[in-house]
């Protein structure tokens, strides 16, 4: 039988020591926050806190998780220690999509935070030549499955349900498959820490049944899946030879290369920071000990450009793509990460 949050199970299972009527809801919009809150009976009293403009003003350990970026949701316990990061959108990750998002999911991970990411796998598009069913950039859930193995910590995807006509459901059917998750990660926490609550996600029926659903989903609505199996034409992998513009650059001639085209004209981050740590854990291993090296070539950007938009020393995008890129390859010449 499934443990609930109360003053008499916390009790009996002997865990006193941690004060859960303290939980914390930080948000980043406090519709979301709100909302979030009302999930679940143990989260009815959570204190709700927005985040602050500076990082800095955080605890160390909730700073790490938002190093990257802010996810909608982080869940701390009355020390402010992260016990689960949440994204949600309406809006299906096709395309570049997924980069706008897979940092803050990936951070959590790296972190040791078990995340939760609540998406429609394929949803209908109105208006436009384009307009029609979109379906789910397949590399995510790849993506998302190196960063368990590497990092071993979950990340579960659910499925923002949609009629039979592809349709957003906002009813509240919407939430119950994710009531259902924080039914068992807060019962995990109680039984044990997060450590305990990390394994047992890992090993539930709740996470087989997502991943499962994937499969589904990909075999059954999804034309040739299997143009996901390999990288999209904005990635080049190969050794520096099968690079005409990297060699003689500094790389061993031995050493393959991850060559991440980005066409943006201005340093900017949305999605491309996001999709360059998706190719980082799907092609080169992870954020570390990586297998290939990651080189963003930047062909439409010189590094005056960058210099320039560097110089506050307060972007995001500079920093993640400082904390992803082995170099960068400027309309002007190649730059390593020592000197970015």
């Amino acid at each position: 039988m499934m443990l609930r949050w109360s003053a008499s199970v916390r009790t009996e299972r002997g865990i006193g020591c941690r004060d859960w009527s303290s939980l914390r809801i930080y948000y980043d919009s406090y519709q979301e926050g709100v909302w979030f809150g009302g999930l679940h009976e143990s989260l009815a009293d959570a204190e709700l806190l927005a985040f602050p403009r500076i990082n800095s003003q955080l605890p160390t350990r909730l700073q790490e998780v938002l190093s990257y970026d802010r996810p909608d949701v982080v869940l701390t316990d009355d020390n402010d220690i992260p016990l689960l990061v949440l994204e949600r959108t309406v809006e299906v990750p096709s395309g570049h999509n997924p980069g706008q998002r897979f940092a803050r999911l990936a951070q959590a991970a790296r972190c040791g935070v078990p995340a939760v990411y609540v998406c429609p796998y394929a949803a209908f598009k109105h208006g436009g030549e384009t307009s029609g069913p979109r379906y789910m950039n397949l590399r995510l859930f790849k993506a998302i499955d190196a960063v368990m193995q590497i990092e071993r910590s979950p990340i579960t995807t659910i499925r923002w349900p949609v009629d039979d006509s592809y349709e957003i459901i906002f009813g509240p059917e919407k939430d119950e498959r994710l009531k259902a998750y924080l039914d068992l990660h807060l019962d995990l926490l109680v039984n044990g820490d997060l450590e305990q609550a990390r394994v047992g996600i890992l090993e539930s029926t709740f996470e087989a049944a997502q991943e499962l659903e994937r499969v589904v989903f990909t075999d059954t609505e999804v034309l040739r899946p299997q143009r996901y199996d390999g990288p999209p034409p904005s990635v080049r992998i190969g050794p520096v030879s099968a690079h005409p513009e990297l060699v003689g650059a500094g790389f061993p001639t031995d050493r393959e290369i991850v060559l991440y085209d980005i066409g943006m004209r201005n340093v900017r981050s949305d999605p491309y920071t996001g999709m360059a740590i998706l190719y980082a854990y799907l092609y080169c291993g992870g954020m570390n000990n990586r297998t290939r090296a990651l080189v963003l070539n930047f062909s439409h950007i010189d590094r005056q450009q960058w210099i320039v938009a560097a110089g506050s020393g307060r972007r995001k995008d500079i920093r993640l793509f400082r904390e992803v890129a082995d170099a960068i390859r400027f309309a002007d010449g190649i730059v390593y990460r020592a000197d970015l």
